[in-house]
């Protein structure tokens, strides 16, 4: 079972400006002169990169950054570039960031054994530095063609949720769906603008990081987009993550309110009909869906079953965990909304 914790002074998410900011390349290598001269041909490019030259110094800010795409050698100091590998994959803020293998090994073992482990790429040394170049341009423009990541989370979107659901689906996993958004988060947007708005989107995503992180390794995180979040997790788990999310949120979500906003609990913001109503400060509420083959056959109509139970957390108060416990011999509301874009 899940200990609830909260870490009041958990590093904030990075803000819109470090989001556009962040370069789309992490270069890991500890020949400074061949982290040069590969920035130098991306910049041709308009490929914008950062470099570092060390195994503990590279995970750090890939956290920190998010890139789109990591190049990594494997020979480093201190960490090998497999550990700083499997250390990324471990960590579900980096798990799904594209890697580019850099290494002087020509066996071919090797190669298949890094792309089987999760590579996007192996490129082996030395190489031509247009080649490095072009495969580093396929690479992204295979991650934008795909939906890529999320600029605000760095997480996956609706492709890979969705084909994640189904390949569980079909498996007969036995796993739970969480269904998460912000609570009134138009009212927020017109209270703060949208810069703070996606600011906020990214306070979620690190709440979730933080509740995911003690779960068991199948965890699975997408971004559909905007504030709306999925979870794929073990059945027993659900729960836990659930409400450490909104605990976790309820904290980080307190330095993006005007300090007038918090002691008065909340703030005056226009509706949809525009009539200025009270809103209380930013909370999360989740739904929470059971893999079940008779019930749900799809992927689609579990994700809007998670979707309704979100629905029904709302009613019930901020910041809200619903669970369907509903059985069902057909579904047949089967919503196309899931695959929207």
């Amino acid at each position: 079972m899940l200990q609830r914790v909260i870490y009041p002074h958990e590093r904030p998410a990075p803000s819109i400006d470090s989001v556009e900011s962040r370069p789309a390349v992490l270069i890991v290598d500890d020949d400074p002169a061949t982290c040069g001269a590969l920035a130098d041909r991306l910049a041709a490019d308009g490929v914008s990169s950062a470099s570092v030259h060390d195994g503990i110094t590279a995970i750090q800010t890939a956290i920190t950054l998010r890139p789109q795409l990591i190049v990594l050698d494997l020979g480093l100091p201190e960490l090998s570039g497999d550990q700083v590998f499997e250390r990324l994959q471990a960590d579900h803020r980096t798990r799904y960031t594209p890697v580019v293998f850099l290494t002087g090994s020509s066996r071919r073992d090797d190669k298949v054994r890094h792309l089987l482990a999760g590579g996007d790429d192996y490129v082996t040394k030395p190489f031509d530095l247009d080649e490095l170049a072009a495969r580093v341009q396929t690479a992204l423009r295979r991650l934008r063609t795909l939906g890529g990541l999320n600029p605000l989370s760095g997480l996956p979107g609706n492709t890979a949720i969705y084909e994640e659901m189904t390949a569980r689906l079909r498996a007969g996993e036995r796993f739970a769906c969480l269904y998460l958004d912000i609570d009134n988060f138009k009212s927020f947007n017109d209270r703060y603008g949208f810069t703070r708005g996606d600011t906020l989107i990214g306070e979620l995503a690190e709440a979730i990081f933080g509740a995911v992180a003690e779960a068991a390794d199948d965890a699975f995180l997408g971004h559909i987009g905007g504030d709306d979040f999925v979870v794929l997790c073990r059945v027993e788990e659900a729960k836990a993550i659930a409400e450490e999310v909104v605990a976790r949120f309820a904290v980080r979500s307190r330095q993006l309110h005007d300090a007038g906003d918090i002691a008065a609990g909340g703030y005056e913001a226009p509706d949809r009909r525009g009539l200025r109503t009270r809103w209380g400060l930013s909370s999360v509420s989740v739904g929470i869906a059971l893999s079940d083959a008779r019930a749900f056959p799809t992927a689609a109509a579990l994700a809007q079953a998670a979707a309704e139970m979100k629905t029904v957390a709302k009613r019930q108060s901020a910041g809200r965990v619903a669970v369907d416990r509903r059985r069902r011999s057909e579904h047949t509301r089967v919503e196309a909304h899931f695959r929207r874009s």
